[in-house]
């Protein structure tokens, strides 16, 4: 099915495209309109629509790959190219097995009945289910890169000893404890890409993880196809354990020590360091606002004391003048008799 909806995208022609807006030529004020350039203006742009409906789905697959490529920054890309292998060797090995083949090669190892395969897969996709929600709780407890692989390893090593049973019944426990736990590494897969690149560059790296996933998976089939057609189909089950527990062990090595959200960290630094040179701005702010304040009150305390000893000194009567008030004409009419 993705093959199918990657060429009915490709097929799509321009007339899904938004319609360019017309061009216009501008004359010169106080000219009249010559209707020979006119027309060879329209001539002009009827030539090029040839040339755009011309555009194949490679040209739109290359231009469409080197768009988003270019959207990425070489940090990340450092980063993606590592992960985008190993993902690539996932995807092999899961397009090498995948659901449809395994049940056909219980069929044709034990015969059982067509309604028993019909129960185990339809336990398997409900263990997968049930699996995949206790992804988030256990990626918050031993990170994304441990979930990852922990619940992977056991997954991949019952793909690997998947055709080694004796009798169906360990066949089909091989295969629930495969779908129980294969699920569990989409999450935090997801939140660990998200978390390494940058926001304005994850659609993206989406877009190319997904393609580069379709691409290997879809090699996947025409392995094991060629392997079953020369009675060795089993080793289709034994490579792809392989090379699922080497993406597994190359996951935990390359990725388990990454720091996670270091564009987040550093944003969230500087903005901190801004909050504190700006707090420390507002305490000297407030610091020389109270020194000003108390100089303006200690400088209008002195003057307030220098206009009181001002009034003081007017108020006070000179000694002789004293003297001569409190002289009484009575006392001294007395001391004259």
């Amino acid at each position: 099915m993705g093959v199918v909806n990657a060429v009915l995208v490709l097929a799509l022609s321009e007339a899904c495209e938004m319609r360019p807006s017309e061009s216009y030529f501008q004359l010169p004020q106080h000219e009249e309109e010559n209707p020979e350039t006119i027309a060879h203006s329209h001539v002009a742009l009827d030539d090029r629509l040839p040339e755009a409906k011309s555009r194949t789905w490679s040209a739109k697959f290359g231009t469409w790959f080197t768009t988003n490529f270019t959207q990425i920054s070489a940090p990340t890309r450092s980063i993606m190219y590592k992960l985008w292998f190993l993902l690539s060797v996932d995807s092999l090995a899961d397009g090498m097995v995948p659901y449809s083949l395994t049940n056909y090669f219980m069929d044709m190892k034990f015969h059982p009945s067509t309604s028993t395969l019909g129960d185990v897969t339809s336990i398997s996709y409900f263990l997968g289910a049930i699996g995949a929600l206790f992804a988030g709780p256990l990626a918050r407890k031993i990170g994304l890169i441990n979930t990852m692989v922990f619940t992977h390893v056991p997954s991949s090593a019952a793909v690997l000893f998947f055709p080694f049973p004796p009798r169906f019944w360990m066949m089909a426990a091989l295969l629930l404890l495969r779908t129980a736990l294969n699920n569990m590494d989409q999450a935090p897969r997801s939140a660990f890409i998200a978390a390494v690149v940058k926001p304005e560059e994850r659609t993206a790296v989406m877009g190319i993880t997904g393609m580069l996933r379709t691409l290997a998976a879809m090699a996947g089939p025409t392995v094991t196809g060629v392997l079953a057609a020369n009675q060795q189909f089993w080793i289709a089950f034994v490579a792809a354990g392989v090379c699922r527990l080497a993406y597994d062990f190359g996951l935990w090595m390359l990725f388990v020590n990454v720091k996670l959200h270091q564009h987040e960290t550093k944003g969230n630094a500087e903005v901190d360091m801004r909050e504190v040179r700006r707090s420390r701005d507002e305490e000297e702010v407030m610091e020389m606002a109270s020194l000003a304040s108390s100089e303006t009150e200690e400088n209008e305390a002195e003057k307030e004391g220098s206009k009181e000893n001002v009034i003081n000194k007017g108020l006070e009567v000179p000694q002789g003048l004293e003297r001569i008030r409190s002289r009484s004409p009575h006392r001294s009419a007395a001391a004259d008799l």
